[in-house]
């Protein structure tokens, strides 16, 4: 029946087979397509509803390639200043209401330059005063952005209120450090005048005169309250957080040598066997603090001394791990002293404490010195361990993370290290500039270092040590031992003007602070301002001779 009319009837079946196809694959993209929007508004709607129970939140959808709102949720207009509807009709009013007013930073920009592959998240204060925090997601098929408006002004009223107490807490701390600095200055300085006197007197008197013995006595009592003073202000600068740890070069056996022959003279005495011991320990040179460091080995030791009266004091060094270059290190002080109750081991790190209210009358004591070596090991990043059993004796172990350094290029330099009778003469002949404002300390410097042979001449400020060694000859003095707090020129403001003189010598005399600041930072202050060296008073005279002697015999040795 087709005939000659079969291929054309064959052609339009397959044209209209296409057509079927065609249309079946435009109506599943557009079902696909609307199924993404219905999913897409769907999510929306889900949080929509939401927000509709959050009083502070506002939820927005905007259409990306065009920036079409298309469905909000929320009270828009009081968080936003604008309408749904209004955004409609011109959504640079958004941009608008996104001007952060406090800071003049565009919201809208950091929006625009989103690439929408992280979340976009800011905080900003609208023009009307509100804190908004806005949180921005992008669909998965990039075709919708989902704005999340939360407001939070009044958790951003309550960190600020916060922010105010920190700030006036840190303000207060200041001020207790700064209290604190004066008052070791105000103490000190007395203190300086009566050790000195002792000095003096002891010095006019014979060995054995009757009232020898009483000044024997009020040396050992100002001793002592010299290291009341020291732990109370010790305690105070660490709950303030202005302790400094120094971070230098230190040899754990010369340190344990020194912790060997500050005990031994006297458990030896006693009776009681004594030992510092090296277990395993395969460094030598560290980086830390050891005065902190020695510090709290002392407390540890001066506890086991004092209450122990037979048996043994052993002080154990062991190294328990070597790895990238770090120590770690247990350093232990086992006693057979009479020990410490179960109950008390938990409270002994509390300031003030005693185990019981005879221990204080019976040994002595304030109880600061094992609050303190818990600060300190905190601050170092370390950990204590107490074992003890009453009768049978206790056991301190510090562990601590000591990175291992380099011997330094002057291992047995240290000018405290001199012996008292190879620097005895080291002031005979020397001219020193001694500046010091206080009269009666400048009294006690100048007769003390004039019984040492030394050649005083004396300035009451900074401003005139600066006049009289400029007034004077090249290497007219031998050193300056200047005073810190004075007025009218402090003695850091004078050591950096002498430094900064126009004369060969200036860079060279050695400058020396006697001060009644003894803190770390002090004596780092001191040598940042050009000095060489930092003693805190009350002075130690011949301490002082040995150390200053040591610096002569390197500069002279060098010249």
């Amino acid at each position: 029946m087709l005939g000659e009319h079969f291929p054309l009837v064959v052609i339009g079946c397959a044209e209209a087979l296409l057509a079927v196809v065609l249309l079946c694959a435009a109506l599943r993209n557009r079902r696909q397509c609307a199924d993404k929007k219905r999913s897409a508004l769907r999510r929306a709607d889900e949080i929509l509803l939401y927000n509709d129970r959050q009083s502070n939140d506002v939820c927005l959808i905007m259409r990306q390639h065009d920036l079409l709102p298309i469905c909000a949720a929320g009270d828009m207009q009081s968080l936003l200043g604008v309408t749904f509807e209004q955004l409609r009709q011109d959504v640079m009013l958004l941009a608008d209401a996104l001007e952060d007013g406090q800071n003049g930073v565009s919201v809208w920009k950091k929006y625009r330059a989103w690439d929408g592959a992280q979340p976009f998240e800011t905080v900003f204060r609208t023009r009307n005063g509100e804190w908004v925090q806005l949180n921005v997601t992008r669909s998965e098929d990039d075709g919708y952005d989902l704005f999340c408006f939360s407001r939070t002004t009044g958790l951003c009223g309550r960190m600020e209120q916060y922010e105010e107490r920190l700030a006036k807490i840190e303000e207060e701390s200041r001020s207790k450090t700064t209290f604190l600095s004066r008052m070791s200055h105000e103490i000190r300085t007395p203190m300086n005048g009566i050790i000195g006197m002792l000095t003096l007197a002891e010095n006019h008197l014979e060995a054995n005169a009757p009232a020898m013995q009483y000044l024997t006595k009020a040396d050992e009592l100002s001793d002592h309250m010299l290291a009341l003073i020291n732990d109370i202000l010790d305690m105070s600068r660490i709950e303030a957080g202005k302790v400094e740890l120094e971070n230098k070069v230190f040899s754990l056996r010369e340190l344990g040598d020194r912790l060997y022959d500050m005990f031994a003279k006297n458990l030896d005495s006693r009776g009681i066997r004594y030992e510092v011991n090296f277990d395993g320990v395969a460094v030598d040179y560290v980086l830390g603090d050891e005065l902190r460091i020695s510090q709290i080995i002392i407390n540890f030791l001066s506890n086991a001394v004092k209450f122990t009266s037979e048996g043994e004091i052993i002080v154990t060094f062991r190294q328990m791990m070597l790895r990238n270059g770090v120590a770690d290190m247990m350093i232990r002080v086992h006693d057979t002293g009479i020990g410490m109750q179960p109950a008390f081991i938990s409270r002994i790190f509390r300031p003030f404490e005693q185990e019981t209210v005879g221990t204080s009358r019976k040994y002595g004591g304030t109880g600061l010195g094992m609050a303190i070596t818990d600060q300190l090991v905190k601050l170092m990043g370390g950990e204590i361990v107490v074992e003890s059993q009453p009768g049978r004796g206790s056991d301190f172990s510090v562990y601590l993370h000591l990175p291992v350094a380099e011997k330094p290029a002057e291992p047995a330099a240290e000018p405290s290290r001199a012996s008292a009778e190879e620097y005895a003469d080291a002031f005979r002949g020397r001219r020193i500039l001694l500046v010091e404002d206080n009269e009666i300390n400048a009294m006690i410097m100048v007769e003390v270092l004039q019984e040492m042979g030394a050649e005083i001449e004396k300035a009451e400020n900074g401003q005139i040590a600066v006049d009289m060694f400029a007034d004077h000859p090249e290497n007219y003095y031998d050193f300056i031992l200047m005073d810190v707090q004075m007025p009218v020129m402090d003695g850091r403001t004078a050591a950096r003007t002498i430094r900064a003189m126009e004369r060969p010598d200036a860079k060279s005399i050695l400058i020396f602070a006697l001060s009644a600041d003894a803190f770390v930072e002090d004596e780092r202050l001191s040598v940042e301002s050009g000095m060489n060296g930092h003693y805190a008073k009350p002075v130690d005279f011949q301490a002082l001779q040995r150390n200053i002697g040591k610096f002569l015999q390197r500069r002279e040795g060098r010249n």
